[in-house]
């Protein structure tokens, strides 16, 4: 009887190995298809290559934002004591990224790069090399300002061209423009 147990004994054993073995091949097959899977196809690795190499050529124009653009606030007290000291543009203009930012005086005509807001009162920020789509409105300023990249979505890449904005308005100039003449734009030199 124990001659007979220990055969049944190999018996079952055996076929316990023969499960195991269809399990693990099973498993292998499973597994070399899911790779197979996840395995791109030649024409989309074709099509990554052909946009990795546009994206070399041409990388998408990303804004750039002149750090003195923000001006902080000044508090009250601050702005009496200091008031004789700072000097403010005779006239504050806009321009595009040919016209030259910094203090306009007199016949040194310069784009106004401390413009302030006197409907938000907060600075206005300038990114150079970009232009505002039509449908800005005050809500997505209101919203996203003065995050740039959150800005991005209402800007259009265009070359001689700056992006001026403020919490409540924004304007694209070209070419020199005088604060003054931009129709509802309460923009002014907050000082140099």
């Amino acid at each position: 009887m124990l001659h007979g147990n220990k055969s049944e004994f190999d018996q079952t054993a055996f076929d316990i190995d023969d499960l195991l073995d269809e399990v693990e091949e099973s498993f292998s097959a499973t597994k070399k298809k899911d790779a197979c899977k996840d395995r791109p196809s030649s024409s989309s690795l074709k099509t990554d290559e052909l946009q990795d190499l546009l994206e070399e050529l041409e990388p998408p124009p990303q804004p750039i934002l002149d750090p003195s653009a923000i001006v902080p606030a000044r508090n009250a007290s601050s702005t009496s004591s200091s008031s004789s000291s700072t000097t403010r543009c005779s006239v504050a203009y806009l321009g595009g990224t040919a016209v030259i930012k910094g203090f306009s005086q007199g016949a040194a005509q310069r784009a106004c790069d401390r413009l302030r807001c006197l409907g938000c009162d907060l600075s206005v920020i300038i990114i150079d090399g970009f232009e505002w789509i039509p449908h800005t409105d005050y809500l997505f300023l209101r919203n996203n300002y003065p995050n740039v990249a959150r800005l991005r979505a209402c800007l259009d890449s265009r070359r001689d061209t700056r992006a001026y904005a403020c919490q409540c308005q924004c304007r694209s100039a070209s070419s020199l423009t005088k604060v003054g003449e931009e129709k509802g734009l309460k923009w002014t030199c907050g000082g140099h």
